[in-house]
């Protein structure tokens, strides 16, 4: 067994779910990824689900929100809210994640793919409008 000292993850499709990612621990003697799964070290390729393995990038910073804005539609109600970023993730790659927070304070990562979701500095007119909604400085006959 090879010990894993580039942090490495295993990634499994759970259908209609997000992927979900496993850290991989080890490495067999044949190169195949060990992940940790029912309180044991098992192969990720026998493991349902299996997709693939690739780098994971790690948190190593957190800077403040500097005003950011992100903004969503509540495709039930057809309304959209907006709250502050509260700071940017910074991963070991150079990307940043915008970190927003709940009703109730907790604090949580923003996906940069959420189709219903956008994040947009105030000082700047956001480059696309949230579904359903017009572009900004068009006019309703689209002049």
């Amino acid at each position: 067994m090879i010990p894993a000292t580039v942090p490495t993850e295993a990634i499994f499709d759970r259908g209609r779910l997000p992927d979900e990612s496993r850290p991989v621990h080890a490495w067999n003697d044949d190169g195949e990824p060990l992940v940790l799964w029912r309180n044991e070290l098992r192969r990720a390729q026998n493991i349902e689900g299996f997709k693939e393995v690739r780098e994971r990038h790690q948190i190593v910073g957190v800077v403040p929100g500097g005003g950011w804005m992100t903004e969503w539609q509540e495709p039930s109600e057809g309304t959209s809210f907006a709250d502050p970023v509260v700071a940017w993730a910074v991963y070991s790659d150079g990307e940043a994640k915008a970190i927003d927070t709940d009703s109730s304070g907790e604090a949580g990562l923003l996906s940069p793919s959420a189709k219903d979701r956008r994040t947009y500095h105030p000082g700047h007119i956001p480059d696309a409008p949230l579904p359903g909604e017009k572009s900004p400085g068009t006019s309703k006959e689209g002049v």
